[in-house]
């Protein structure tokens, strides 16, 4: 992500926060810069990796996501029962995942189908979508065929 995006991303989350008469702290600031620099599902606790020496607390980590999740800039992924995962959609086209239920990676498709068919579903019913979540599990035919998968996670965007 370049600097100039990651900017951008600053500047939406200061208008954010000066909107609700929330401080904007250096801490906010290095976690919207962490948060931004990669393209990666992540949790809680690998950010709090990424900012050890920082002076962050556990607490203003969860804090600052939950701001994060409600300004839009960030998202939280349901990947299974077990995780809290998060990725930036910030200047992403919408996407979906699908996750093989063999090897738990994950993997990113073009979620605007789904979008129209949201946007269609929903105003035939008299509503106004506002977001949506969606996870398809899935097992891996290279996996059952040949019986080894070396996928990566990716995105298929």
């Amino acid at each position: 992500m370049s600097i100039e995006h990651i900017q951008s991303a600053l500047e939406v989350f200061r208008e954010f926060l000066k909107e609700r008469d929330l401080k904007v702290t250096r801490q906010r600031e290095i976690l919207v810069r962490r948060i931004m620099e990669r393209e990666e599902h992540f949790s809680a606790e690998t950010l709090e990796d990424r900012v050890k020496g920082d002076g962050i607390s556990k607490a203003t980590i969860y804090r600052t996501l939950q701001l994060l999740c409600e300004c839009g800039l960030v998202e939280e992924v349901a990947l299974d029962d077990d995780r809290r995962m998060y990725e930036h959609v910030y200047g992403h086209d919408p996407h979906d995942h699908i996750v093989c239920v063999d090897c738990r990676k994950v993997f990113e498709f073009d979620g605007k189908p789904v979008l129209e068919l949201q946007t269609r579903s929903t105003n035939n019913l008299g509503f106004t979508p506002v977001s949506h979540r969606m996870r398809i599990e899935a097992r891996c035919d290279l996996l059952r065929e040949t019986g080894a998968c070396d996928r990566k996670e990716i995105k298929l965007i």
